[in-house]
Formats: C-alpha cells, structure tokens, sequence
C-alpha cells in the first residue's frame, strides 16, 4: 500500500475536515512510496525519527508540528542549523511524516454544529487511563469525569504511570480528597481562560495541556487558601496529548485492513525535573 493510500484511508475514517488551512499535510518525503511500516507518535522528533528508521519505518504520523511551531515558514527557519539538520535527517532516511491534528480532533465546534466522530485525542486519553465509566458529559470529547474518591497525590501518581512520564507540577493541595476531573485543555493567560475559570469550581482537578500563572493558576492557589481543597497536575501540552496517540495502535489497524506494522513511538517526556 502506497503512503498516499494509507493517509487517504485515514482521512475518510474521520469526520470529513472541510476547513482549507488544515494542519493536515505531508510534512516532509514522498508520499508516492510504498509504506513499511507505520510510527504514531504525538511530536516527531529527531529522536522519534532516528527510532522509526531504525525499524525500517518509512511512515510518521505525527499530532503536534515538527518544525518548532505551526506559523514558522521555512523561508523563515531556513538559515537556523537545527532546522537545516532535522531537515537533512528527513532526506537521509526518507521517512514521510504526515500530521494528523485536525482530523483526529474531529469537526466540533467552531467548524460544525455537530460532531459525528470521536475527537480520538481525548477519547483516546480515556481509553488508555481507564476511565470510561467516570464520564459525565460529552462522550465523544470526554472532558469531565466522576472517579472513586482519592487524593490529588494518589491521582498524579496514577497519571506518572500511564504517561510514562520523569515527574508532574502540582499547584493547590497534594493532600485534598479528589473526585471531579476536568481536563480543561488550553490556559493560555489571556481573555480565553475566562470560561475555564468560570467553570474551575465545579472541578476537584483540573488537568490542563498547558497553564499560566496569572489565571487559573491564580484562581487553584486563592481557592485553596479559602478552605476548597483543589488543585492542577500539569504535565505539558505534548506530553498530556500523548495517550491519545498511543491509542491510534488500537484502531488503525482495523482502517487499515491489518496490512501494516503500527508501533506506537513515545515522544518522551518534554521535561526533567531538579527538585529541591
């Protein structure tokens, strides 16, 4: 099966994705080849690149962008030597990486009124923690959950394992009894925090895929000074959306027809912590 076929077949699984400026696209190598083998991972870095060659991969699905951001061009990276490395490490192995970002987030809000499919990246992520039975909500982008009682310490080491991650940042209180989760998705300090910040108090936990200090951050630290027991477990956008990812390995075959290898290649965790 050609690597053009394979995205194709990816394409019509989805709910169809009509917006013109989708992240969508072969980012780098012939499409035109044969497929080898296919890696899904959420960041194809250098690393993740040099791993799939290795096992004689010649397709990369990635989530997130490979070229340090979505709004760079490459007439703008052109003269950086990471980019021209990575560029080259393309080239030298000729492995396609194709992006898989707005299709697997499925056509919610603002592009349809409707969605049809999953978002994969969040069904995904519960899926692979377990936590199907805990929805309340949304169950085709499952954000909030009702679990068995715990405590914040016990639900971030939970998190430690199934992530596969060096450590996690707490804000609030590691020994607050814990029920409610809210995976609140984007805090980016601004304006758009409003409506997260507007839902936070419902919510024992939140698990954001990135946080700013002045805004909910904010809200969590004044919230448990004046006697609610809550709090964050942050662990980084790339590495919160991994699971879903790692998910992919479990029904893309099935779109596939089972005619190719799928292994799923861990970005690793972005980060690594000094603790004092």
């Amino acid at each position: 099966m050609k690597i053009i076929e394979v995205i194709d077949k990816i394409k019509a699984f989805h709910q169809p994705f009509e917006n013109p400026k989708t992240k969508d696209t072969v980012k780098a190598g012939d499409e035109m080849q044969e497929c080898t083998g296919i890696a899904v991972t959420c960041q194809a870095t250098a690393e993740v690149i040099q791993k799939a060659h290795a096992l004689g991969i010649n397709l990369i699905i990635t989530h997130e962008s490979i070229f340090f951001g979505d709004e760079f061009t490459a007439e703008e990276l052109g003269e950086d030597p990471f980019f021209i490395a990575k560029h080259k490490l393309l080239k030298d192995t000729g492995i396609v990486v194709w992006r898989d970002h707005d299709h697997i987030h499925g056509m919610g809000k603002p592009f349809s009124e409707v969605r049809y499919n999953p978002d994969y990246i969040f069904y995904g992520i519960m899926s692979e923690l377990g936590w199907q039975d805990y929805v309340i909500g949304d169950k085709l982008k499952p954000l909030w959950y009702k679990l068995p009682q715990t405590t914040v310490s016990e639900l971030a080491r939970f998190l430690l394992d199934k992530y596969n991650l060096n450590g996690l940042r707490v804000v609030g209180d590691l020994n607050a009894p814990v029920s409610t989760v809210f995976i609140c998705e984007h805090i980016f300090g601004g304006k758009h925090d409003l409506n997260k910040l507007l839902e936070a108090h419902k919510a024992d936990v939140l698990i954001p895929l990135e946080i700013c200090d002045w805004t909910v951050s904010a809200y969590i630290r004044d919230a448990v000074t004046l006697g609610s027991p809550k709090a964050i477990i942050e662990m980084g956008h790339f590495n919160a959306e991994e699971l879903g990812m790692k998910y992919m390995t479990k029904w893309l075959p099935e779109v596939l027809g089972n005619e190719l290898a799928i292994t799923y290649i861990q970005s690793g965790d972005s980060f690594q912590y000094l603790l004092r």
